[in-house]
């Protein structure tokens, strides 16, 4: 019989991660669930592989699809596709559940057939105590939409609440609610959760509701290598994808408002980069690096703009307006990675060291 509920996990170039993240859910205490991964990694080590084998050996729930780099987006509606659950619950590879009831705590809150979607409470590793400054704001705020759309997020927060949207991350979907709104929009290589969500405020009956669980709790961790490392990029680089969230998400569903505020977002994209340098780069950046960073951005964000503009007008003329609202119906590549489903576990297996056997699953045997 198919499980209830299926956990979908995006991983590039984490295995190590991946492995620790995969012996945390192997231990969930929910009795029907099976793990999806969409593995993408183009670089593998051998001893990361073969505790992958070891872990799947001893745990049949787990499910391992290979595909090329799909980006983040895309390798989420990939895991939709060749997921068999009516429950659809999302969690990366740089991120642990921080209990064994953690699934079986998210997917309680659908059991009223009017929430469509649930997103737990966000426990940052090594993160302040309180996690905002404004509390009282950020409780108000929690996963909501500014006026300019922005998707305020605020996943820290000890309050249950109804909510605009959804997190990409330590969230619980109804597959229903995908069939009827689509998945996330593939176009943005940055901020692709508020599509669908989007979408969802749009269409939902007035009595239907996403929710914010703060009972549900997944440690975020933030100084994992591999990933989109969106770290790593320079205040130009994630600028720059910044710039494709406005012109190809935001202005798609909200083209008037896009082009009255269109000084607003500029202002926005400014305000976003400043915050991700002094928030998001910590540890990967001295303070005076960042200072400077965010100084020198500043000054050039005109030229930066013109030039993320020519180029988003170019690839407009040449390839047309993105699709959007992609549908939950299998593709090619969803196809292949599960024709390719077998023979990838056995090969993982085979790999599995003698010595890493039950063992590196705790609680089993």
């Amino acid at each position: 019989m198919d499980p209830a509920v299926s956990v979908i996990v995006r991983s590039y170039h984490r295995m190590a991660a991946l492995c620790e993240l995969l012996e945390r859910l192997a231990r969930q205490d929910h009795p029907s669930y099976e793990v999806v991964v969409v593995e993408q990694s183009v670089r593998r080590d051998a001893g990361a592989e073969a505790r992958l084998g070891a872990i799947l050996a001893a745990e049949p729930r787990i499910r391992v699809l290979r595909y090329p780099p799909l980006g983040g987006p895309r390798a989420r509606n990939e895991g939709v596709r060749a997921a068999r659950g009516a429950i659809l619950v999302f969690i990366d590879d740089d991120d642990l559940p921080e209990t064994a009831s953690w699934i079986s705590d998210l997917v309680a809150n659908l059991d009223d057939p009017l929430c469509l979607a649930v997103t737990g409470r966000f426990i940052v590793e090594g993160g302040s105590d309180p996690p905002y400054r404004d509390m009282a704001r950020a409780r108000r705020n929690v996963l909501s939409f500014s006026p300019l759309r922005w998707q305020r997020v605020y996943a820290r927060v000890d309050v249950r609440a109804r909510v605009d949207s959804a997190m990409g991350g330590n969230a619980a979907w109804r597959r229903a609610a995908l069939e009827r709104f689509g998945l996330w929009d593939e176009c943005t290589p940055v901020e692709d959760e508020p599509s669908l969500c989007y979408r969802v405020q749009r269409g939902k009956r007035p009595e239907e509701y996403l929710l914010f669980d703060p009972e549900a709790r997944m440690i975020r961790r933030l100084d994992v290598p591999g990933g989109m490392d969106k770290r790593m990029l320079s205040p130009w680089g994630y600028g720059g994808k910044l710039f494709v969230f406005f012109h190809d998400v935001l202005a798609h569903y909200f083209p008037a408002r896009f082009v009255a505020l269109y000084p607003a977002y500029v202002a926005l994209l400014a305000v976003q980069v400043h915050d991700w340098l002094l928030d998001d780069t910590r540890g990967r950046r001295s303070a005076g690096a960042r200072a400077v960073s965010a100084a020198a951005f500043t000054i050039t964000l005109p030229l930066a703009w013109l030039s993320w503009l020519a180029g988003w007008a170019w690839r407009r003329l040449r390839r047309g307006a993105p699709p959007h609202a992609p549908s939950i119906a299998p593709t090619e590549a969803t196809g292949a990675a599960l024709a390719g489903e077998a023979a990838l576990r056995a090969e993982l297996v085979a790999r599995a060291r003698p010595d890493a056997g039950p063992g590196i699953l705790p609680g089993t045997s």
